[in-house]
């Protein structure tokens, strides 16, 4: 008598097998035995990513690098950074080049589903403006009919001004070219992109910034956020916390230099909860009970990390506005870590 395969029980192996793959391909464990967080970022753009003058990766988004580095790996510092740029932003997840993406991106549902990538979490909120010369006649989106624009392709900005130019049936012509190229002298009459990249073009790529004005209108709304593939719920969640974690951190009042009193003496539940004086939140991500208090230590809270690269002080010199905290006029704010 032949003896028949037990499908059943080779079935439930082999679907016991191919979770185990799954689990040891995770991406917290696959950077954790690697040793180093592969974090894509934007070349050469002072204030969000670039090299200083002395070879190290600074900015908005460098920090936030650092800053899930600190969590998962216990060292800010140990971050691989990968230049990635507007078409590869989103491919360098897809091919596992990169674990998480640091960048200017705006969360669309569109990019989400085509590319199969998921936005954690947002850090700042944006909106879409232009730039314009002084000499030019051009003061408000009217005066853009007849007129020429610069704008980055394969872009949410690209897709907004065509749409834009289409709804109002202007004879306006978009070249796809950067703010370098509008800078130096390009036949653009315009150069259209989110404020907070306009103002950063303004204070590192102008001799004379008082050549050019940003106009007041805001075409869109864009919600900007770090990417990361949507095969790891675990690892969404971890970056998510993070971003979460330093906007606790500034509505509590934590900062860098006075984390380490208030993780003895805080009677707050949110602020234990985030230090990980009580609760269980590290052991749900699959880390321990200090992450965010690395996260913090490492780079402060989300005031500290804004002013730092935005805030008045700096060549960029944007006021909070929308990225103010909920209490203060602003949007920002995370859910209760309780």
């Amino acid at each position: 008598m032949i003896k028949l395969p037990n499908w059943p029980a080779i079935a439930a192996i082999t679907l016991f097998s191919g979770v185990c793959i799954t689990a040891q391909a995770g991406t917290l464990e696959e950077v954790q035995n690697r040793g180093d967080l592969n974090c894509g970022v934007y070349p050469d753009d002072p204030g969000r990513s670039a090299l200083d003058s002395n070879g190290r990766w600074q900015g908005f988004y460098v920090d936030f690098c650092r800053g899930v580095a600190a969590a998962v790996l216990h060292n800010p510092e140990y971050v691989n950074f990968v230049e990635v740029g507007s078409t590869s932003r989103f491919t360098s997840l897809v091919e596992r080049t990169t674990d998480v993406v640091m960048y200017s991106s705006t969360w669309t549902l569109g990019r989400e589903n085509t590319y199969n990538i998921r936005f954690p979490a947002l850090y700042l909120f944006d909106g879409q403006g232009f730039v314009v010369r002084n000499r030019s006649n051009i003061h408000s989106l009217d005066d853009l009919n007849g007129k020429t624009v610069c704008v980055t392709g394969n872009t949410t900005t690209q897709q907004n001004l065509e749409d834009y130019i289409n709804n109002h049936g202007f004879k306006t012509d978009v070249v796809y070219a950067n703010g370098d190229q509008f800078f130096r002298g390009s036949i653009c009459d315009a150069y259209s992109a989110d404020r907070m990249n306009l103002a950063t073009n303004l204070a590192n790529r102008v001799e004379n910034r008082s050549d050019y004005r940003i106009l007041p209108d805001t075409l869109s709304r864009e919600p900007i956020g770090p990417s990361v593939r949507d095969d790891d719920p675990q690892w969404n969640r971890i970056v998510r916390s993070v971003v979460h974690a330093v906007i606790v951190a500034e509505e509590k009042g934590i900062t860098q230099s006075n984390i380490d009193q208030l993780k003895l003496s805080s009677q707050n539940i949110e602020t234990r909860n985030l230090l990980g004086v009580s609760g269980d939140l590290g052991e749900h991500l699959s880390l321990d009970a200090d992450w965010a208090y690395r996260v913090i230590k490492a780079v402060g809270n989300y005031s500290e990390i804004y002013n730092r690269h935005f805030g008045p002080d700096t060549p960029i010199g944007q006021p909070r506005g929308l990225n103010a905290l909920w209490r203060d006029g602003g949007v920002l704010f995370a859910p209760p870590f309780k």
